[in-house]
Order: structure tokens, then sequence, then C-alpha cells
């Protein structure tokens, strides 16, 4: 189920589910209140949250560490030798997005004191990083570097300035916190982060499994399970050694 980032939506489908009588459930990125949340599910329905949470949002998470991902990509756009990143994130409000802003706030904390932040949102599609982008430049407010929250923004924002003439690189550093199979085939090839989304999704499963199968005789404590991402240098953040390409 889609919920949109809408607790609405996210409360209709858990009533449409619980009615149905699963066995477990996995949600991703909830954004419902905890109390209305504990309420539809019940006591005793066993569940997974991916993604953080507040403290005592769910007893067994696992989520891919955005906020170490984020600071690392700062972190490496700023060695390149930039000094004014953007950061453009999903304007849906996602955990995911907190993590991503504390992860940029610290690199810069730590790199660059006495830089401005500079942090945008949009909607996480092309669309949303093109009209992103026109109005950067229009404004004359288009910096020297750019992290978006997806791939999808990313092409976006890439597109805009091909329209216009402006070369990346050379004028912008671009990079991204998601992976997909056009990031490595646009020119320059898109430097994202990549997760380990494939294993985290086996992750919650299993952990659900455990659970299920458990009902309660085993005692299964509490479960947080943290994955690391990993940068994919390429030549769209200003790479120029084949290296990172090779290995990437």
């Amino acid at each position: 189920c889609n919920t949109h980032a809408s607790p609405e939506e996210e409360a209709e489908y858990l009533k449409m589910v619980v009615g149905r009588q699963v066995d477990g459930l996995i949600l991703a990125s909830s954004v419902m209140g905890r109390e209305q949340r504990n309420a539809l599910l019940g006591p005793n329905l066993p569940w997974v949250h991916i993604g953080p949470g507040e403290p005592g949002l769910c007893r067994n998470l696992c989520y891919i560490n955005y906020e170490e991902g984020a600071y690392q990509m700062t972190t490496h756009l700023i060695k390149m030798g930039q000094k004014e990143i953007t950061l453009l994130l999903d304007e849906a409000p996602l955990v995911e997005m907190r993590q991503i802003t504390a992860g940029y706030r610290r690199a810069l904390r730590e790199l660059l004191p006495d830089a401005e932040e500079q942090i945008l949102t949009e909607q996480d599609t092309p669309r949303g990083g093109y009209l992103i982008t026109q109005r950067l430049l229009q404004n004359d407010t288009l910096s020297r570097a750019m992290i978006t929250a997806s791939s999808g923004q990313a092409s976006g924002v890439l597109k805009a300035l091909q329209d216009e003439k402006i070369p990346v690189p050379e004028r912008m550093a671009l990079a991204c916190l998601s992976d997909s199979s056009t990031c490595a085939i646009l020119e320059p090839p898109l430097t994202p982060l990549e997760s380990p989304s494939r294993r985290l999704g086996m992750v919650a499963a299993r952990m659900l499994f455990d659970n299920i199968e458990d009902n309660g005789e085993e005692g299964i404590g509490p479960q947080e399970v943290i994955l690391q991402p990993k940068l994919k240098i390429r030549r769209s953040c200003g790479n120029t050694k084949p290296i990172y390409e090779l290995f990437g």
C-alpha cells in the first residue's frame, strides 16, 4: 500500500489490513501519531518499522543510516573544494529527510563552520528537480554544488541545467542520496549514495517472521538494525579519477 506520506491514507490502509486479519505487518516511514497507530494495530499484532522514529515507536526497527550517508556526501563535496552546497529534500515530511538534514549540517559544522546552509524542498520527482532549478536560475541563486534526496530529483536538475547550457560539474557539482540504474548512463554519470535497500527489505521480513513465529514464547527482545550506505563517486561531483568509477 502506498500512503503517499499521508496520515489519513495510512490510517485507512491500516484499518483495511487489520480487518483482513493479517499475521503481521511492515510499515515503512510511518507518519501517523503513535497513539492513533497503536490503537489501530492493537497490542498483539506483530509489526516492524522500516525507518528510524521517535523513542517507543516500535519494538523492531530497521533502517539505512541516511544521516551518515548525507554526512559522507557533504564531506566529499567539501573536500572537492566546494564551499557553497545546496541540499534539496523531498517535500513530504519523512523522518529520513530529518536524518539527511542532520548529516548535512554536521558536515558543514565540522568542515565549513562559516558556511551558510541552503536547504530547499520540492517534489521527489524529476519534474520537482527541474522546477526548483529553474527557480534558482531565475533568481540568480544557483549554488556551486547541490545534493538531492533522490536520483529522480537529480535527473531533473541535470536536465534543467543542460537546457540552459550550464555545464556539470564545471559550473555546478551534482550528487544524490539514492541510486538507480539511470545514474550511471546519464551524462555526466551521477554520483549517488548506494543504499542496501534489498537487504533492508530482507532484514525487515526476517524480523517480522521471527516475531510471528515466537508468539511471545521465547521472549524475543526489541531489535534495531542499522545498515550503512556508501558513496559511488562519478563525474557529476567533479571527480576526475577513473579508479573511483572502476570500483564504484
